[in-house]
């Protein structure tokens, strides 16, 4: 591999798999899954805030005594409370709907209520329609306002006033897609006002916060659900113990939008705001909900996971297993087909089964002929076989890594019996129907799916110009063999990758890695 590029399959990924693992039956359901409930009071916060003073959930694991399942019950306090929307006009700071937070009301609440509606709304002036809501505050409270969880086309806008009219601070799209969240430290004791508005090419708050007659006209209206929190902001941690090389999931349902692993050492390892386990093959056993995350342990130990960004009621659903292969029982074999073939694109995305070229197909658009096609081959294979094989064993957590590599010029072609999965390396957009370069048929912490299609295409990389072509880098003086080999060596690991579990990197990273996102192919061709 280019010294000056020395990228793995490991080097910055949460994400790293050991490939050569025992197979224990980890996709087998667990029928009794542990539960668990919060030992802090569901109106309480500060108890199990941090990773040391995390709540420690001792039966569960992948040890012959634990349990490899479990549930654990909490609440983020404060639990919120529904109240009804205020009537129409509220829509300035004397009309506000009270809410009853600081005055000895819930601490938290949601509401619903329509933006274009009242005296000023699209049956009105059309002046704006602002929804405006009362609370006391403490200070050094937080407090929170979101409309996650609105009508998705409803572009809403929140704001804080203080009680002279002041606007202190405002958000637009800091939730889910066009919806918004704000969290402000309130600076003093006393009231303040909350707005919910819709978006406002000519301005989104009023001229005159005390006069709901003052908008400036334009704003988008819809549906919304607004929820406001004032107090300590709540963070649960649970403590799960462990062993080198588990694969831990965890997924989260209700009040919790954010999830994060910590390491021994309080670093954390990942965190998720979202659902990144879309692309998990059916086999897998790690759970999955609108909010989850999949890690591999570095080591042994205690590590924290965390559930935050949330309000009420939550269930967060853990699962630990050993990864799907294991030295003794299996070896997996990845199968290189540079011949081109007829393939099902489906589970790739594509349209179906499609017929593509092979890489002698595309020799020429590098400035090289048939007579080369074996020895582009030849360090295409070593490239793999480095990165797969050798980095896996040497830098992965598993020093017994056992995975063959074949290739279509020496070997037969064994796809479809078990643990073999293939890269096709050809193609192009037109034959196959998917636009990307490199598309895995899942992203598999854990490895528990054996038989799986990658796809390398060569069309846009061999093509003349273009952002990503190989030729950008070609001159007169390149060992061209050399460099499209290297080329392709990574792009084929990077998608063998993904199929036995890592997922993009950040690009930005300073740490270089093969998986790094979209964007740095002069680092993934290895250009140096």
């Amino acid at each position: 591999m280019n010294p000056r590029i020395r990228r793995t399959l490991l080097g910055a990924s949460a994400i790293v798999v050991a490939v050569a693992m025992s197979v224990q039956g980890a996709s087998a359901a667990v029928p009794n899954p542990l539960q668990y409930s919060e030992s802090e009071p569901a109106t309480a916060a500060g108890q199990n805030d941090t990773a040391t003073t995390a709540q420690r959930l001792y039966g569960f694991g992948t040890a012959s005594w634990k349990n490899p399942a479990a549930t654990v019950h909490g609440t983020l306090s404060p639990s919120p409370v529904d109240i009804a929307t205020g009537n129409e006009d509220n829509g300035a700071i004397p009309l506000a709907t009270p809410t009853g937070i600081g005055t000895g009301g819930p601490s938290a609440i949601t509401t619903t209520g329509q933006l274009g509606d009242g005296p000023h709304g699209n049956l009105g002036d059309r002046t704006n329609d602002f929804d405006f809501y009362k609370v006391t505050g403490t200070a050094g409270h937080t407090l929170t306002v979101n409309t996650n969880g609105s009508v998705a086309s409803t572009d809403t806008v929140v704001g804080v006033y203080d009680a002279a009219g002041q606007l202190l601070a405002s958000d637009d799209n800091g939730g889910v897609g066009l919806q918004s969240k704000l969290v402000f430290q309130v600076p003093a004791s006393g009231d303040y006002y909350v707005i919910a508005a819709g978006k406002s090419p000519a301005g989104d708050f009023p001229a005159d916060p005390n006069n709901s007659g003052s908008g400036h006209g334009s704003a988008d209206t819809g549906a919304y659900q607004l929820l406001i929190a004032s107090g300590p902001v709540d963070k649960d941690f649970y403590a799960v113990q462990l062993s080198k090389g588990d694969v831990l999931g965890g997924s989260l349902a209700s009040a919790g939008k954010r999830l994060a692993v910590y390491r021994l050492d309080g670093s954390v390892a990942i965190g998720s705001a979202l659902s990144v386990t879309g692309k998990l093959p059916a086999s897998s056993p790690l759970p999955r909900g609108e909010v989850d995350f999949a890690y591999v342990a570095e080591q042994a130990g205690w590590y924290a996971v965390s559930v935050t960004d949330g309000f009420g009621p939550y269930d967060l659903t853990l699962g630990a297993f050993r990864p799907g292969t294991e030295t003794g029982t299996s070896e997996q074999t990845f199968f290189l087909d540079f011949n081109g073939s007829q393939i099902d694109t489906t589970p790739l995305g594509g349209p179906g089964v499609r017929q593509l070229s092979g890489l002698s197909a595309f020799l020429g658009n590098w400035g090289l002929t048939s007579a080369d096609e074996s020895a582009v081959i030849s360090k295409a294979f070593a490239v793999v076989n480095e990165n797969v094989k050798a980095d896996l064993k040497a830098k992965g957590l598993n020093p017994n890594v056992d995975v063959t590599i074949r290739n279509s010029r020496d070997d037969a072609d064994t796809f479809g019996t078990q643990n073999v999965s293939r890269v096709v390396v050809g193609g192009t957009t037109a034959e196959s129907g998917i636009g990307r370069i490199g598309t895995a048929q899942s992203i598999d912490p854990g490895n528990f799916a054996h038989e799986e299609t990658a796809l390398v295409q060569l069309d846009r990389i061999s093509a003349a110009g273009g952002a990503v072509t190989l030729n950008r880098f070609l001159t007169a003086d390149s060992n061209r063999v050399a460099f499209v080999g290297q080329a392709l060596g990574n792009l084929v690991s990077r998608e063998i990758g993904h199929l036995v579990g890592n997922f993009d990197t950040d690009p930005a990273s300073p740490t270089a890695n093969l998986m790094d996102a979209d964007g740095n192919f002069p680092g993934l061709y290895g250009v140096g």
